[in-house]
């Protein structure tokens, strides 16, 4: 998660003096019953609040003006009065430095707070750093939320952003399940404190909408990033701009769209740019190469028309000249490496057997692409295989075709394979025709609105005043309004068409 956004929001204007001093010590919410009534008190409470809410808005210039002011306070009192508020000060530092993508910077100033018992939100923002500068050491330590406590002001924000840190890992680690469990748990405690489409809700949607994207459920993706664009262009962290923004540019690539999915690109570097991220240009910039080639590629093939105004894309291979397996394909490794495969490992293995094919090394190809195959089978990947490049896709359907039917250990692929491969179709280069939905009676949007909430049947009957059965009636008949079949499609498709 990024960590300015909910480390800053962790200090509520009732509790922004909740910080431990260096000894470990808490002041209490009420600041003026422990420093004094002091006007200084007040001024520094202020700063504390201008910093938090330019951060916040991403505003880093304000930010960083409002944190110098607020030392500069804090200097004009004694060495004491400065201690007692030392690891709010440090905490907003560290999350300003984290915003600006300075994450070692960031850790330095947090390995100093962190420690401290009970210092949540610096050991919260802390694992957050420390994932995203790829410390895997770091991966199994333990989370410092309490999930069995209700989170209550500023703890709200501490655990969403602890749960997305749990959501990122998942997702790295191919738990793809456990991911998107994590995620909504995070975005429904996001819509229950702050708002269906407030800044807190923009990274674990961002999150949801990738586990969706990469299960191929792109309708679900982009309803859950299309409402919240603005929000996460106008107050995102460089994590969530950058997840979000490439999910989008690759649905739009996937629906035909394709002036869309570089405009969406050239948008991305701009406000990277803007806001002086550099890794967000590079991502950028990356990014749009890559849909550049996919496009040249298209290009250079030839098409057939199968019906007018459609175009259906030619075999890639002639199956006819497609070669056996070989016996050293056979003696291929069913599994990488003996640690456990992460999502970015795959990408490279990936990239690797997608340069061997494009160099017609085939038997190399298949030595990297198999083992991947049965990874990706298992834990349920889809579109890693589909966007790693158009020469895998060769491969992957000459493979289709010369996989040898009788061989118990490989001919469990070909339905996997398929699959992926039905993935691989043209859109239509026409706008999808909007589709429209029957409305919710008042009931309906009221139970709607509990379930995007998080709440269980039994539960939202006892608030209403019905009973369970009267609730499945209600949610049964919104399933069929939205066309949806689960709870999450049907807040999602709810927001995409403003039903919430």
């Amino acid at each position: 998660m990024s960590s300015a956004e909910e480390a800053v929001a962790l200090f509520d204007h009732q509790d922004v003096a909740l910080a431990p001093d260096c000894s470990g010590a808490h002041f209490v919410a009420n600041c003026g019953s422990r420093v004094g009534s002091s006007d200084g008190i007040w001024e520094v409470h202020r700063a504390i609040v201008r910093a938090r809410s330019a951060l916040i808005s991403m505003r880093l210039d304000d930010a960083t003006k409002a944190v110098a002011q607020l030392k500069r306070l804090l200097s004009e009192h004694s060495a004491s009065y400065f201690s007692r508020y030392a690891c709010a000060v440090r905490i907003l530092e560290a999350s300003l430095l984290a915003a600006q993508d300075d994450f070692s910077a960031a850790r330095n100033l947090l390995k100093r707070v962190a420690g401290h018992e009970g210092d949540t939100p610096a050991a919260t923002v802390l694992r957050y750093v420390e994932w995203k500068l790829g410390e895997r050491e770091e991966i199994y330590a333990p989370d410092p939320v309490d999930y069995l406590a209700a989170p209550v002001g500023g703890k709200a924000a501490c655990r969403i952003l602890s749960l997305c840190v749990s959501a990122g890992l998942a997702f790295d680690r191919l738990q793809l399940a456990v991911s998107a469990a994590l995620a909504n748990e995070a975005l429904q405690l996001a819509r229950l404190r702050y708002g269906n489409h407030s800044p807190m809700s923009t990274f674990p949607a961002t999150l949801l909408a990738q586990v969706a994207y990469e299960q191929g459920r792109f309708e679900e993706a982009e309803a859950l990033l299309r409402p919240r664009l603005s929000v996460i262009r106008a107050s995102g962290l460089l994590e969530c701009v950058a997840r979000a923004s490439v999910l989008l540019a690759r649905l739009a690539l996937h629906r035909g769209r394709r002036g869309a999915a570089l405009l969406i690109l050239r948008e991305m570097e701009a406000l990277g740019r803007a806001r002086r991220w550099p890794r967000l240009v590079s991502t950028a910039r990356s990014e749009y190469a890559r849909t550049v080639e996919i496009l040249r590629y298209e290009e250079g093939q030839s098409w057939v028309t199968d019906r007018p105004g459609r175009k259906a894309a030619v075999v890639l291979l002639n199956r006819s000249r497609a070669p056996g397996i070989t016996a050293k394909y056979f003696q291929a490794p069913a599994h990488p490496r003996d640690e456990a495969p992460s999502f970015s490992a795959v990408e490279t293995a990936l990239q690797q057997a997608c340069s061997a094919a494009a160099h017609h090394s085939i038997e190399d190809s298949y030595e990297l692409l198999i083992p991947w195959l049965q990874i990706g089978a298992a834990r349920g990947l889809r579109m890693a295989f589909v966007d790693a490049g158009r020469p895998l896709l060769a491969l992957l359907e000459r493979l289709y075709y010369a996989l040898p039917a009788r061989d118990p250990r490989l001919s469990d692929l070909r339905p996997y394979i398929a699959t992926l491969l039905r993935s691989t179709l043209p859109s239509s280069k026409e706008e999808p025709s909007p589709i429209s939905y029957r409305p919710l009676s008042r009931r309906e949007t009221g139970v709607l609105e509990m379930i995007a909430h998080g709440m269980s049947n039994k539960r939202i009957a006892q608030s209403l005043g019905i009973t369970p059965e009267t609730v499945k009636s209600h949610a049964k008949s919104i399933f069929v309004k939205l066309a949806t079949r689960t709870r999450a499609q049907a807040v999602a498709r709810a927001e995409a068409i403003g039903f919430l």
